[in-house]
């Protein structure tokens, strides 16, 4: 036995040593060696575009045209000629929506994923890390970033609210993009703390106002999906209080007096909250038929009016309703939806309509003046110094 522990003390020293040494090994960056670029032939992506059944033949050559140039222009950039101190892999992807009978304004993306070069620092010989940085330029994916982003997408999408609305947060924009920032508000999908710009081609406002009537709607639609919540909720309850009961009419033979006593309360309990429940649900129908009641009193010019919310008014167990900025008023926050007339649809136009370009850094520190290393320093240069005009040119 003592030797057994002795065994074990020094494999618990051996562990210990090897870990300790493990934590000081330092990866060391081959940040002058060349690197590679993958996965930047056209001739795959064209094939995957035309294996889109049902995409509009006479968009896909304007299509083909457009992401050829965003190529060109992307890889343009000084830091890919030749890339130091990372390999550089291209994906392609294009959405196919079956039920679509013609698809006009494929959704396209473009992965460019960023690899470390290491090197080993007794051999020199280089490596390729498994992480490493990556930024994206999507085509027509407005779905990607307004149905998963923001303070609002969620309520919109949980209460089947067709018209996804936001308050859009503007930041550094220019004539070329129109840039968002959630650093600071509501939770991202692609970045949470980093920016994301949109080139448009059309000049057609990409965003108009959500009206207050619209606002209605969402506000009836997000109570319709409570009550649904609530009622599919009571089922569960009642099963609770009958397995209850069950077990209280049949005890096992190991239950004790006491727990009997707290089983018994929990029915109680139970239906009480039951009856809390079905409370709620008059409270939120009363709601629903208020709102619609507002609605059919509204006059034309008050319907159409832009919905504008004070944020100041919000309280913990908030009506949404008591934000909503009296006609007329400038304060608070607008809220808009994208434009349904954006796209344009004539026989000539691009089947390329917008642009969005992200950046992502999975290593990177989330917080405001972080010390990023050399390639998370390039990905950002890349991101902002990439030819947003020749993007913009690119959809014409």
């Amino acid at each position: 036995m003592k030797f057994y522990f002795k065994e074990i003390i020094i494999i618990t020293i051996f562990i210990t040593a090897a870990i300790a040494a493990g934590a000081q090994t330092k990866i060391v960056y081959a940040e002058d060696a060349v690197g590679k670029i993958t996965g930047n032939e056209t001739a795959g992506i064209f094939k995957r575009i035309d294996a889109v059944q049902n995409i509009d033949k006479a968009k896909a050559s304007s299509l083909k045209n457009c992401l050829a140039s965003q190529l060109k222009i992307f890889l343009s950039d000084p830091l890919f000629n030749p890339p130091k101190g990372f390999n550089t892999r291209i994906s392609f992807g294009i959405s196919k929506d079956p039920f679509a009978k013609t698809i006009l304004f494929p959704s396209c993306s473009y992965t460019f994923n960023f690899y470390y070069l290491t090197k080993d620092d007794k051999t020199g010989a280089t490596k390729v890390s498994m992480d490493g940085t990556l930024m994206g330029i999507e085509t027509n994916a407005e779905d990607h970033f307004f149905r998963q982003i923001g303070n609002f997408w969620e309520d919109c999408s949980r209460a089947k609210f067709p018209l996804f609305f936001e308050q859009p947060p503007v930041s550094d924009s220019t004539a070329d993009y129109i840039e968002l920032n959630f650093k600071n508000y509501g939770y991202a999908a692609i970045a949470p703390t980093k920016p994301f710009r949109i080139i448009r081609r059309n000049d057609k406002p990409l965003f108009v106002p959500l009206t207050r009537k619209e606002f209605l709607q969402f506000l009836i639609a997000e109570k319709k999906y409570q009550v649904r919540e609530d009622e599919k909720s009571i089922p569960n309850l009642q099963k609770n209080i009958r397995e209850t009961q069950e077990t209280l009419k049949n005890p096992p033979s190991y239950m004790t007096g006491e727990f009997k006593k707290a089983l018994a309360e929990s029915v109680s309990k139970i239906q009480k909250a039951i009856g809390d429940t079905k409370l709620t649900i008059i409270n939120e129908q009363e709601k629903i038929k208020e709102y619609q009641s507002m609605i059919d009193l509204m006059k034309a010019e008050e319907a159409a009016s832009p919905a504008r919310l004070d944020e100041g008014k919000k309280t913990l167990g908030f009506e949404r309703l008591n934000e909503l900025v009296p006609i007329g008023r400038m304060e608070g926050v607008g809220l808009y939806k994208i434009n349904p007339n954006y796209y344009d649809h004539s026989a000539s136009a691009s089947a390329a309509q917008l642009i969005f370009v992200y950046y992502d850094l999975p290593n990177a520190i989330a917080i405001e003046n972080a010390s990023f290393n050399y390639l998370q320093k390039k990905t950002i240069d890349i991101f902002n110094q990439i030819n947003y005009h020749q993007l913009k040119e690119s959809m014409k």
